[in-house]
């Protein structure tokens, strides 16, 4: 029997430019519902800029990311979290000398979230 995954990320003919400088060509991925997806490549290759730009970081002159099904390409960087994105910067440079029930609680308080949310993403670690 053949095995039928939803894709939960697709993103189609990305491109991607810092000023006039293109740093992503025609981008094409998709992550299935239940995979790890792995992002390889020497310094430069897009990597980062791939990520910054499904968190509406870095905007694409062409192309499409969705989540679910959902158009994420346009929106705003504090409105793609609302959509069920999350992205940790490297270097971890938050709040490291707190523990990560600490940066949980900061996280939802921020968004105005209650104990059963906080009782949710606890049970994740």
């Amino acid at each position: 029997m053949t095995e039928t995954r939803s894709e939960a990320l697709t993103i189609s003919g990305l491109d991607c430019f810092y000023g006039e400088v293109q740093v992503l060509y025609g981008l094409d991925l998709v992550l299935n519902k239940g995979e790890v997806l792995c992002l390889f490549g020497r310094n430069g290759a897009g990597k980062t800029t791939t990520l910054k730009a499904i968190m509406g970081l870095v905007p694409s002159r062409a192309g499409s990311i969705r989540l679910d099904g959902k158009e994420l390409t346009g929106l705003l960087a504090h409105d793609v979290p609302k959509a069920g994105v999350a992205y940790v910067p490297q270097g971890r440079r938050l709040f490291a000398e707190m523990t990560v029930a600490e940066n949980i609680e900061i996280g939802l308080m921020a968004r105005g979230k209650g104990k059963t949310t906080r009782e949710n993403v606890l049970d994740l670690f």
